[in-house]
Formats: C-alpha cells, structure tokens, sequence
C-alpha cells in the first residue's frame, strides 16, 4: 500500500511539475532555433541581403575629403564601373541620402571600400561603401528542429491536463457503473 502511495506521488509530481517545465523548456528552445532559423529562409527575399551600400558625395564635398593634403585615393572614371555600380552610382546620386544598394557585379569593390574618387560628366564625386548589409547565417535545420521542439513542448505542457481529464472521465464512468 505504501508503494502505491508512493508511485502515485512520484507520478503527480511528474505530471505536476516536471513534464510542464520541460515543455516549456523545449517551447524556449524551439523559439530560441525557429526564429533564427526562419529569418535565415526568407533572408534570400528580402533584397539588401549580402548587397552592399555605397555613398556618393558631391564634388564640393571630394575637395573637402581628398584635396588639400587629403587621403590619396583612387580615381575611377564611370566608363570603368561595371553595369550594376554605374546603376548604383547613378541612383545614389538621385537619392535624397545619396545611397543606394550595389545589385551584381561589384569588381571595383577593392577602391569603393577604400574610397573613390568617380569621374562623371566632367564632375568628381566620392564615393565609398557605407553597409555592408551581410546575410544571416544559421544552420539549415534550425527552423525545422525548433519547430518540432515547439510542438514537443506543446504537448509536454498539456499532457499533465489531458492525463487529469482522462482520470476524473475513468472515475465517473466507474462511478455510473457502479451506481447502475
């Protein structure tokens, strides 16, 4: 009689308390993969992904930051950059922060990290990479085992109510049979 007593706390204890915890456990560490894990799949749609900023200064600004005594820097003409720096030279240079995003080939990226100095339609503009913009890496696995974590805990946690519900459903069934 006394082990059943005891199997019968050792049981609520584990229903009570353990099994809940460990759920939420694992619920923290399938949050804790799946988000990571999720971001890193969609990271590939969203388009400043591992596409580098660059910045274009005005010509009044190269005469501040490269002449008198300034940084010696290299100077490319716009006939030099390729397709996609030109776009993104061009952009820059009509956007309100001067700033746009490099999409393609980026061979003079070398000069662009260092800082430049672009010849175009006769006026000198600097122009340097100002983000980076690089993708997130995770483990490929992370979204799918967090959310089977997440599902593992789910259930760990409404075990210990599932299991009660079923008792207290045994107990009035044996009590409506015995009563008949």
């Amino acid at each position: 009689m006394a082990d059943d007593d005891d199997d019968s706390e050792t049981g609520s204890l584990l229903f009570t308390y353990v099994a809940p915890f460990v759920g939420v456990l694992l619920i923290a560490i399938g949050i804790g993969g799946a988000v990571p894990g999720g971001y890193a799949l969609i990271q590939d749609e969203l388009r400043d992904c591992d596409e580098p900023t660059i910045a274009v200064e005005s010509p009044e600004r190269v005469a501040e930051l490269v002449d008198d005594g300034g940084p010696r820097v290299a100077t490319l003409s716009f006939a030099e950059l390729s397709p996609a720096e030109r776009t993104a030279f061009t952009e820059a240079l009509d956007a309100p922060r001067g700033e746009a995003h490099v999409y393609g080939s980026f061979p003079n990226r070398p000069a662009f990290e260092n800082g430049t100095v672009v010849t175009y339609e006769g006026s000198r503009y600097y122009a340097t990479i100002v983000a980076e913009n690089t993708c997130f890496r995770a483990p490929a696995l992370g979204f799918p085992l967090g959310l089977f974590a997440i599902g593992l805990g789910t259930v760990a946690v409404l075990t210990p109510p599932a299991y009660r519900k079923l008792v207290a459903l045994e107990r009035q069934a044996g009590e409506n049979e015995r009563s008949e």
